[in-house]
């Protein structure tokens, strides 16, 4: 007899496959593995919006700024000069400002932006702009507008609302804005204007 088997009696390759408990691990891992990617994606995602509120918010607060600072330091522009009373309402949350931007003598014809009032609405958390055309909101998600005075030499005009002499002395005005970004978190941005004002 022939010491080797034949081929047909070859002992069949071993395919058990994985048990229970090896399986169980490889869930563990898994499970590991998929809780941390999740986590990462979520916080990933959570910043890159964050990002965006803020980036947007700013840009929002940039072009009101701007707007408000090209209209504010004209307050009191007259060329036809009629003493024109720059600012006819000055007080904490509500600036008015008038100029005659078209030397007519008029602030009141058909130009809407030579008297524009700017108010902040506490109860609608809005900053709103007026003009002959009507009112509009030119920001939201507002916590406080503050308007403060300023005259020539830097002192503040601190009795507000502005007297008629006050108003006439004002050469500064800063601006704070405090807003609220989505999630809560606080924002604040402050400009000082020059103003000529007559």
């Amino acid at each position: 007899m022939n010491d080797r088997q034949s081929p047909a009696r070859a002992r069949p390759f071993d395919r058990a496959g994985m048990t229970l408990v090896e399986m169980l691990v490889a869930l563990a891992i898994f499970a590991v593995i998929s809780t941390v990617i999740i986590g990462f994606l979520t916080g990933s995602r959570r910043t890159y919006d964050s990002t965006s509120d803020r980036a947007h918010y700013q840009q929002s607060l940039r072009a009101v700024f701007s707007l408000m600072t090209r209209e504010i330091r004209s307050a009191g522009c007259d060329p036809a000069e009629v003493d024109l009373d720059g600012f006819p309402v000055a007080d904490d949350l509500t600036l008015r400002c008038r100029m005659d931007l078209d030397g007519d003598g008029v602030t009141l014809g058909l130009g809407p932006d030579e008297d524009i009032t700017y108010t902040f609405d506490p109860d609608i958390a809005v900053l709103q702009r007026t003009t002959i055309a009507g009112t509009q909101e030119i920001l939201r998600d507002v916590q406080l507008v503050q308007f403060t005075y300023f005259d020539a030499a830097g002192n503040p005009l601190a009795a507000t609302p502005l007297s008629l002499a006050d108003r006439e002395r004002v050469r500064f005005v800063d601006i704070a804005i405090l807003g609220e970004l989505r999630d809560g978190e606080p924002v604040t941005y402050s400009t000082r204007v020059y103003v000529r004002n007559g």
